[in-house]
């Protein structure tokens, strides 16, 4: 049986679903001028469309946390489990500060010197952030249930622009690129590797649902925490978790600021204007990518299907590959 609050969400989402299917033909025709016109290259001399931010930008946060020591005996900390770039690790360690007061209360499972390793150590852990693929967890993520909180959060974001923004991402840390890797470049890469890089986005989801026995708390949607209107929302709902597993955390009306501040305005002004993290130009794949795309998401869609709120969440990412993919 659900929760009120499962309920609650399950209901939000499917008002989402419906409303984006709603706006399904006005934005078919927009896509067919856009493709039509060959705009995927990012004009930068286009108007500025500005969110209204009004309200968060003299924001404060009222929260004082406690300061006793030895306050977190008995508390375990939470897995928070990440495809990459699904959320930025500066993102997860400020929101968890906020929320809880604790300095480090964010931490990687993979940081270690000699006062940490796997999450634990001289100070509190709230929340421990292990991204896919996962190396180096011994017999798995069972061996360590003991020591984490029975839920994890696990942090998720559209493959269609998760793909390419990873790929990216090691471009930068391994192959010395700076910025966006040139569309050429992407291109190959998404050409060599797609099959390989669809397969590992569908094995973190059964890593995690399929192969642990931990229970989903939560879903931290990349596109909501970067929506002026969802972004409060979810980190509500990432407190009330941190808050069921015993840690002290904010008021529920800091939440508002705690968000802006954790995000920033810069993030929320680039998602708000191009959906992707960089701006030279939006990743494109050949309609046969498009198709693996969409087998992969309705194959989990069919696997999880007793997950409402995932299910709602996967056929969100369906709706906006068919509208929104840009072929190339």
């Amino acid at each position: 049986m659900a929760s009120q609050a499962e309920k609650k969400s399950i209901e939000y989402l499917q008002r989402r679903r419906f409303k984006s299917a709603a706006y399904l033909v006005p934005c078919l025709v927009i896509a067919s001028y856009t493709v039509m016109s060959n705009t995927h290259r990012l004009d930068q001399s286009d108007k500025r469309v500005e969110l209204n931010l009004t309200e968060f930008r003299n924001c404060t946060v009222s929260f004082q946390p406690s300061k006793e020591p030895n306050q977190w005996i008995g508390r375990k900390p939470i897995w928070l489990s990440a495809y990459p770039t699904s959320l930025k690790e500066s993102t997860h360690k400020n929101i968890i500060h906020q929320l809880t007061g604790l300095d480090q209360g964010g931490k990687n499972y993979y940081a270690s010197s000699k006062n940490l390793r796997h999450c634990f150590g001289t100070t509190e852990t709230a929340t421990c952030i292990n991204v896919h693929p996962m190396v180096d967890m011994g017999k798995g993520l069972n061996k360590a249930s003991d020591k984490f909180y029975s839920e994890y959060i696990m942090a998720i974001r559209n493959p269609m622009t998760a793909l390419p923004s990873y790929t990216n991402e090691k471009q930068i840390k391994y192959h010395g690129e700076t910025g966006q890797m040139s569309e050429e470049s992407w291109q190959n890469m998404r050409d060599e590797y797609m099959s390989v890089l669809i397969e590992e986005w569908k094995a973190f989801f059964r890593a995690w649902k399929t192969d642990s026995n931990y229970t989903t708390g939560m879903y931290l949607v990349y596109e909501d925490l970067h929506n002026i209107d969802e972004g409060p929302k979810a980190v509500k709902r990432l407190r009330n978790i941190l808050h069921n597993a015993g840690f002290v955390v904010a008021p529920e009306v800091d939440v508002p600021c705690i968000w802006f501040n954790a995000i920033g305005e810069d993030q929320l002004q680039q998602y708000h204007e191009k959906k992707y993290d960089y701006n030279d130009y939006i990743p494109g794949y050949t309609e046969v990518q498009k198709q693996l795309l969409l087998t992969a998401l309705s194959t989990l869609v069919d696997e999880y299907g007793d997950d409402k709120e995932l299910k709602i969440i996967l056929e969100i990412y369906i709706n906006t590959i068919k509208k929104e993919i840009r072929i190339d």
